[in-house]
């Protein structure tokens, strides 16, 4: 009996031990790379391409000059199905900026690897920067600054895709994001294919997606509303031309003409998300 207790004890311990050491997170050591003045990480892209990037704690996705996203086009390292939504990003200066996101399917720093990256197209002289699209998706990572190395520790969300909403094309309507990821106030997008116009005077079509509960008007709980908006762009001026609210029990309020007639235009302030429309709108080209 003694003899069978201390089996089990054995058999036990080395069951833990060797539980605790498969379940042990993979962890890698990287020598960075002196360049232009700061440490750069070789990265591969999509088990093709081979960059060195600028590890940015401060970017929200990685980010890809313009002229190397067009060069990983033309080789078919990203594909037009890679292709996400547009947003307005904040720069370091305050401004803001629309950019074009995509998806990176396979990411590789080391020998470890992430799947589904967001990353975003910057400006042609900017750097490759690895922001916190990739960073956030490891359990840990630092920089030994005597050592001069990057370490990592993989985590359960490295090898988990990320569901992403693809941009549609082939005429159909666009709605292009124009708020930030997990916005506490919900998801704003516009419609591009109800973008008009003619010289300084845009329109266009916009949805706010309300997180559940969060808007109430006439004593019901909105889903989502329904915006038409007029811009002025040689005016920054912007003005509500119609709404409708969509409520969490399936009807919906139509705003009546006295209610829209009673707005009036104003301005359009800097970074603000009427701002990342006015300038998604009146860079378009009508045809």
């Amino acid at each position: 009996m003694q003899m069978h207790a201390k089996v089990s004890a054995l058999s036990s311990a080395a069951l833990l031990a060797m539980l605790l050491c498969c379940g042990a997170a993979f962890s890698e050591s990287i020598p960075l790379i002196h360049a232009h003045g700061t440490l750069q990480v070789p990265v591969v892209i999509n088990d093709k391409l081979s960059l060195n990037f600028t590890i940015d704690s401060g970017a929200t996705d990685v980010s890809i000059p313009a002229s190397v996203f067009a060069a990983l086009t033309r080789s078919g390292t990203v594909s037009p199905q890679d292709l996400l939504d547009k947003r307005l990003y904040k720069l370091a200066d305050g401004s803001g900026e629309i950019a074009q996101r995509f998806r990176i399917r396979s990411l590789r720093v080391g020998r470890l690897e992430v799947r589904d990256v967001i990353a975003s197209v910057g400006d042609s002289g900017g750097l490759l920067l690895l922001g916190q699209s990739f960073l956030s998706r490891l359990k840990s990572w630092s920089i030994d600054n005597e050592r001069q190395t990057l370490l990592i520790t993989e985590s359960a969300t490295s090898h988990s895709p990320l569901l992403v909403p693809h941009a549609k094309g082939g005429g159909a309507a666009e709605w292009v994001r124009v708020t930030a990821l997990n916005e506490p106030a919900g998801d704003l997008y516009v419609n591009t294919a109800t973008f008009q116009g003619n010289g300084n005077r845009r329109s266009l079509w916009e949805k706010h997606i309300f997180p559940p509960h969060f808007e109430k008007w006439l004593g019901k709980w909105v889903n989502y509303a329904m915006d038409h908006w007029e811009f002025d762009c040689g005016e920054e001026r912007v003005k509500l031309d119609a709404r409708t609210d969509y409520y969490e029990d399936g009807t919906r309020w139509v705003a009546d003409s006295k209610l829209i007639s009673s707005t009036a235009w104003h301005r359009v302030s800097p970074d603000t998300t009427k701002d990342g429309e006015m300038k998604l709108l009146c860079d378009w080209q009508p045809q």
